[in-house]
């Protein structure tokens, strides 16, 4: 267990889990959970043009899953549904005002904790540290494009008869 604390991948999952809790007293303050929270983040990423498909990919979840997600947000004003003009088996998701207030809200929470939790290090130190979580976190995506992938059966040559 103790390998653990001094990994790459035990710091950063404690690091998750700290500014998690850092952040639920602004998501309870917003009515907000920490999945529509994810939800949330992935539109408003995509700039208001991305697919139901796209937000799933996004959040590591399957389409059918993200729908239940869609709806309760749907129902509460956070986003908006609409169908795709290029293409109307799509749907796109965008923030409503009332979803972009409550990412605001979250954001200037995350951001508080952030300038917190970064206090007493240098500016160069923590330049260094965010050049690495990229690089990292590139690598990381990289290998879960790799891996989710289909995996490729070769199937035995026909035999010519």
């Amino acid at each position: 267990m103790d390998e653990l604390k001094e990994s790459l991948s035990g710091q950063a999952g404690l690091l998750c889990e700290l500014l998690t809790s850092a952040m639920q007293p602004k998501l309870v303050d917003t009515g907000v959970s920490l999945g529509t929270f994810e939800l949330l983040s992935a539109v408003h990423a995509s700039g208001g043009k991305a697919t139901q498909i796209e937000v799933a990919r996004r959040l590591g979840i399957t389409p059918p899953s993200l729908s239940e997600s869609v709806k309760g947000a749907t129902s509460r004003n956070l986003i908006e549904q609409h169908v795709d003009s290029d293409d109307g088996r799509r749907k796109i998701l965008k923030l409503t005002s009332s979803g972009r207030k409550a990412m605001q809200s979250i954001v200037k929470g995350v951001n508080n904790a952030e300038n917190r939790m970064v206090d007493g290090i240098d500016a160069a130190q923590i330049a260094i540290v965010i050049d690495v979580l990229k690089k990292v976190n590139r690598n990381l995506a990289r290998i879960v494009q790799e891996e989710s992938r289909p995996k490729r059966t070769s199937k035995p040559a026909s035999r010519a008869k």
